[in-house]
């Protein structure tokens, strides 16, 4: 719809209409009006797969007491919610580093989210993993702004080419999902825009996402579901985003302030803040053209997913199950595989040891809103056994469901792994039950599932440990054992593609979207982050995830971007050339093993001379997914821009490039590189504005300001203008003060503060113009 027919609508609406546009009609739907032609959309959650549960889109209200201690994943819960494919997680799917593959799970939940009539899935999750200790983590991509950016503009573009709209989520910084609701994080402008914004800024840029979802917590005491600059400014202003800015669900704390931030919708229903609003409009508090900014921009959102909606074929479920085992695969990383001992070929006879609870009851999915009533889960044990009909396979249950273990079930599990030839030894990670103190409390294993893999890798060294999580765990077992392979929470295919992995049918081709530390103690935020505080300094700054280990030289259990394979690769030819203010690489990779496979190449970008100011060793920049035949050679091409080679000064309050040696790195992970070309860079001149509070060496960087400087002395008469000479020179630029403190005391008072200030101010001035040029 035309911009001039929805102004014509709300010509025709009544405040008391708009204020209630602003707000859902229930959790799930946007009001409509008939008599206005504005029709209603249907939203759902959706990061892993549809989350609609039956009936809940019903104007009808519960009551305070019905809605105490309500759950989205018990099995109540579960009962009323449709079926749906369910994909691998955020954390898994990134593990993939394939675009390609995220796209086509795109397609199947735009299917899915048409055959249930959902107009908007309210995904793609995408915060940083600042802390291994934050719940929600398993819905979000990565440690790494660029795998972040990248996995989701290509989720959003796919979902939204088939008609369906997204919601990014949670803008910006909800990285502690303990007083999520209330939480002020305290962030350095340069780490959030290179960490915490980097990834929505692509997708804005690339994939145009129809709307954006704001997250519950403050960011350096601004609400960012109030009035903030992240929304008003940096995403509507500098990037541009025309779409609608949706609050998480109950998040705005006051609409009046959400108004001036230009937040639009606030979900769900709320008809006390419908009635603050008008009021706030009536007594002149709020400036009703930023009620109809807000209900233009729902109004745009509505009409085009309801444009969108017209064009959907007829809607017929089709089986998807197979895209969630190719996705659970391409997810999971083997970190170790001693003496080769996968892919396992068992031989006639041998006795396999299958040992855990989660062999036959998986954990492959996340709790709360992101649970998903799978169609067909794929059980692990059963997926295994086709593979070994000619063995003998005996189970042992080693732990209970919740992770304890007794004397008892440890010895069965010995004598079993005892006896056999391999042991397939089953663990994973529990989340805390969703609450207001949601976070992890540790990154181990429960204490049954170690005191389990300590037993039986003692009696049995050919031990493979299969382990499920939604974010990283420590593993200090794993010396002890033969193999490792992390399956994450990947889906309802998680079962066969474990055995297809195990087996050999796949070769593995995930790498960690995450950094393994040895110990929570090793990681970045660990003295800063704590869920149970109210106000949490993001103190590690940029330094998130490879970015700190690199820096301060610290080893984890397993780096960045690592994994193996069944086959080998080899680099060669790599070149650089540069071609319209684009840096073009090309490198190729050869398949050198005898197994068919896919590979992940991995950009990194290292500065070789001292900048201004530090950044990290080496940062991700790009990074591609191929396909090899055994003995198959082929060429990968990268396209960087310039942005790619910049960091954010807040000084100059723009990306920078310095002048210099840049080394392109194709690495096997963030620590290891591979082969590596330098390239130089001319950067521009980046002139930094003075503050009041600025030093000598500062302003005499600029030539034509200390000028102006030196004429400023001999009209205010400290000097005259035959003392204006290098002496003078030589006896200010040693000092350590600041030129209005070195002034102040030095001046007898011929020079006042705002004399001084106004000097500053027309020095920036020309600062400005030198920039111009």
């Amino acid at each position: 719809m035309k911009k001039e027919q929805i102004e014509e609508i709300i010509s025709k609406m009544t405040l008391h209409e708009k204020v209630l546009l602003c707000t859902g009609k229930n959790s799930w739907r946007t009001r409509d009006y008939e008599k206005l032609g504005i029709p209603s959309i249907l939203v759902s959650d959706g990061t892993s797969g549809v989350r609609f549960q039956i009936g809940s889109d019903q104007p009808e209200e519960m009551s305070f007491y019905d809605s105490l201690g309500g759950s989205f994943d018990n099995e109540e819960a579960m009962s009323r919610t449709y079926r749906a494919t369910c994909f691998p997680s955020g954390s898994a799917i990134a593990s993939s580093w394939d675009t390609e593959l995220i796209g086509e799970i795109g397609k199947k939940l735009a299917g899915e989210c048409k055959e249930l009539g959902i107009n908007m899935l309210l995904g793609p999750g995408m915060n940083i993993h600042r802390h291994p200790l934050t719940a929600r983590n398993f819905e979000y991509y990565s440690e790494d702004p660029v795998i972040t950016g990248e996995m989701a503009a290509a989720i959003v573009s796919s979902v939204q080419h088939e008609g369906v709209g997204t919601c990014m989520k949670h803008f910006a910084c909800h990285n502690s999902d303990s007083r999520r609701t209330r939480v002020n994080v305290h962030v350095s402008e340069r780490a959030l825009r290179e960490i915490y914004l980097a990834g929505y800024e692509r997708v804005v840029r690339k994939a145009h996402p129809v709307s954006l979802m704001t997250a519950y917590n403050k960011i350096n005491g601004e609400e960012v579901s109030g009035d903030n600059r992240i929304t008003r400014d940096i995403l509507k202003g500098e990037w541009g985003f025309d779409g609608t800015v949706v609050c998480d669900w109950g998040a705005v704390k006051d609409p009046v302030e959400a108004s001036k931030g230009r937040i639009d919708l606030q979900m769900p229903l709320s008809k006390s803040s419908a009635a603050y609003l008008e009021q706030a409009v009536e007594t002149g508090q709020l400036d009703e053209k930023l009620v109809n900014e807000r209900v233009a921009r729902i109004l745009k959102l509505v009409f085009q997913l309801k444009e969108w909606e017209a064009g959907w074929d007829t809607v017929k479920h089709e089986d998807s199950h197979w895209l969630a085992v190719e996705a659970a695969a391409e997810s999971m990383v083997l970190v170790k595989n001693e003496n080769q001992i996968l892919p396992l070929k068992p031989q006639k006879g041998e006795k396999i040891a299958v040992l855990g609870h989660m062999a036959k009851e998986p954990k492959y999915q996340g709790t709360g809103c992101a649970a998903v009533h799978a169609r067909k889960v794929d059980i692990p044990y059963d997926q295994m056994i086709p593979y070994l009909t000619e063995c003998e396979v005996k189970f042992a249950e080693g732990y209970q469901a919740d992770g304890t273990t007794t004397d008892e079930l440890i010895r069965e599990a010995v004598q079993t792994a005892k006896e056999a030839n391999q042991v397939l030894l089953f663990v994973g990670s529990f989340l805390p039950g969703e609450d207001d103190d949601y976070n992890r409390k540790d990154i181990k294993l429960s204490e049954g599932m170690t005191r389990l893999i300590d037993a039986v890798s003692a009696v049995n060294k050919n031990c493979i440990v299969i382990l499920s999580s939604g974010e990283v765990c420590e593993m200090p077992w794993r010396h002890q054992v033969s193999a490792v392979l992390l399956t994450w929470f990947s889906g309802e295919g998680m079962g066969s593609a474990i055995a297809d992995i195990l087996f050999g049918k796949v070769s593995p081709s995930g790498r960690l979207a995450n950094t393994v530390p040895e110990r929570l103690q090793d990681t970045p935020a660990y003295l800063s982050f704590d869920g149970n505080v109210y106000e949490i300094p993001y103190a590690e700054d940029i330094y998130v995830g490879y970015r700190y280990y690199e820096k301060k030289g610290i080893q984890p259990a397993y780096p960045f971007g690592y994994g193996l394979s069944y086959t080998s690769f080899e680099y060669e030819h790599l070149a650089v050339s540069e071609e319209n203010d684009h840096t073009i690489v090309t490198v190729d990779v050869t398949n050198t093993g005898a197994v068919v496979a896919k590979h992940v190449v991995e950009l990194f970008i290292e500065p070789k001379m001292k900048t201004r100011l530090p950044r990290p060793v080496r940062e991700l920049k790009a990074f591609k997914k191929i396909f090899l035949q055994p003995g198959e050679k082929k060429q990968v091409c990268f396209s960087l821009e310039r942005r790619d080679f910049a960091y954010y000064d807040p000084k100059v309050k723009d990306w920078v490039i310095e002048n210099g040696a840049y080394a392109i790195e194709i690495c096997h992970d963030s620590m290891n590189v591979a082969v590596s070309a330098e390239i130089t860079k001319s950067g521009e001149k980046y002139l930094v504005p003075l503050g009041y509070d600025c030093g000598f060496y500062e302003m005499f960087q600029y030539p034509e300001v200390k000028k102006m400087f030196y004429e400023f002395l001999v009209e205010q008469g400290l000097v005259t203008a035959d003392q204006v000479n290098d002496n003078l020179e030589k006896g200010i630029i040693w000092s350590f003060w600041a030129v209005r403190s070195y002034l102040d005391m030095n001046s007898n008072g011929l020079i006042s503060f705002e004399a001084y200030n106004r000097f500053i101010d027309r020095a920036n001035e020309v600062i400005k113009k030198m920039k111009a040029k």
